[in-house]
């Protein structure tokens, strides 16, 4: 899993964008300078952008917990972040220039430890952001989330949820909030801006509807798939807060989606085959 998910990721991350540079000047004439002026007052000035986070040496450590709370042991944590020079600990790999990933073990305790240098990532929209780090274990759904911009030493939990597949037929009731996963697939789902829960299917062949309704009323919310599947052919949206999936028969993954900054909200998630 570990080489198909780097391959895929340096395809996503090479591809270039660009940033554009704007500034601003004022002036003054010199009749400015020798007409009478009004006795001051308090203008009304644009909000300055928010500097981005600054870049360094980062001591970054947390647990992994698992839905109730329970240190899970052993589980590989990882962090692909933009290099800034310097030596990380664990040791990082660096398939290319801009592009590193580190990986290690949480302990007994489900704690993990980590140090490396990193700068923010504009070329991949992410301008504020120092990175990404993650977990992922057998028995559990992948949990991705920001590099703490804080100053160091900073701290970041993961949460590991067991997986919980449902047969196609079925409903179940999801939460998405804050503390839920990016949604990414680390593959070639990259919706970083947004917020997501995993939602395991177990499907013969056929049509796979998915639907998910917020349980206090409104709009559906976006729904994904997973990029890796026994795909039958093109999915699509035949409603908001739905999708249609040709299956072979097999596991399929849809994540279910808030914008980042959202409230926490339930959803009703209802498959049907056919």
């Amino acid at each position: 899993m570990r080489g198909t998910r780097r391959s895929r990721w340096i395809i996503v991350i090479c591809r270039a964008g660009c940033v554009l540079l704007a500034s601003l000047a004022s002036a003054c004439s010199p009749s400015d300078e020798a007409s009478p002026r009004p006795t001051p007052t308090s203008p009304t000035l644009p909000t300055p952008p928010t500097p981005p986070a600054s870049s360094g040496r980062l001591q970054m450590s947390g647990r992994v917990l698992d839905q109730t709370g329970t240190p899970v042991s052993g589980t590989l944590v990882e962090v692909d972040y933009a290099p800034a020079g310097g030596i990380s600990t664990p040791p990082s790999t660096c398939p290319f220039a801009g592009f590193c990933w580190l990986a290690t073990k949480t302990n007994g305790l489900g704690e993990y430890s980590v140090e490396f240098d990193a700068r923010t990532w504009p070329e991949r929209g992410w301008p504020r952001e120092l990175g990404f780090v993650y977990s992922f274990r057998e028995g559990y759904e992948v949990d991705v989330q920001w590099v703490p911009t804080s100053s160091s030493p900073a701290v970041r939990d993961l949460r590991l949820r067991r997986t919980r597949s449902i047969p196609a037929g079925e409903t179940i009731v999801v939460s998405v909030d804050a503390t839920s996963s990016l949604c990414t697939d680390l593959e070639d789902l990259w919706v970083m801006e947004s917020r997501c829960e995993i939602v395991v299917i177990e499907s013969g062949a056929g049509m796979l509807y998915v639907e998910a309704r917020p349980a206090a009323g409104g709009p559906g919310p976006s729904i994904f798939w997973y990029t890796t599947g026994n795909y039958a052919g093109f999915i699509t949206r035949p409603a908001p807060g739905a999708v249609a999936i040709p299956v072979r028969g097999g596991t399929y993954r849809v994540l279910v989606a808030v914008p980042e900054g959202a409230p926490s909200q339930q959803f009703n998630v209802t498959t049907t085959l056919r």
